[in-house]
């Protein structure tokens, strides 16, 4: 009876971990908005727009490097609502992030990088949360999409 037990028990508890699981991987990428703070209108999007999405550029510094995140502008997943931005932070991880609107325009991003525990069966993986612009908090809306207001 010992022995059935020495070996059912670890299968048990092994057998979350058995078989097709999907385990994330790390997150580093946001999706988001840039609003007008006094009056909501998109600031990159439709005919109120003042920022040319092909001018933007996300940056970081490293020492005398310069990094450049992965941008782009997409459409939004939510049919009938503005287009996103969307941006591939670097793997380096940086927790500031300068957002190059224009060339007078340059906006400060603070990032948290935190790791997620995915055990027992997954590996643990990091993900990245945008906290604020500017000093100023960022507002998460439905579907993870974040909400800076200048």
């Amino acid at each position: 009876m010992k022995t059935v037990f020495y070996f059912i028990l670890p299968f048990i508890f092994s057998s979350c971990c058995i078989g097709n699981r999907k385990c994330k991987q790390d997150n580093s990428s946001s999706r988001f908005r840039i609003l007008d703070k006094t009056n909501g209108i998109d600031l990159v999007f439709g005919p109120a727009k003042i920022y040319d999405k092909n001018n933007i550029s996300f940056y970081s510094l490293n020492g005398i490097d310069t990094i450049f995140h992965q941008y782009g502008a997409g459409p939004n997943l939510n049919p009938g609502q503005d287009s996103l931005l969307f941006v591939n932070f670097d793997y380096r991880k940086a927790e500031t992030v300068f957002i190059k609107l224009s060339t007078s325009d340059i906006d400060t991003l603070t990032l948290r990088y935190q790791i997620v525990d995915a055990s027992p069966c997954c590996p643990d993986y990091t993900s990245v949360q945008p906290l604020s612009l500017n000093n100023n908090q960022v507002e998460q809306i439905s579907g993870g999409v974040i909400i800076f207001r200048k």
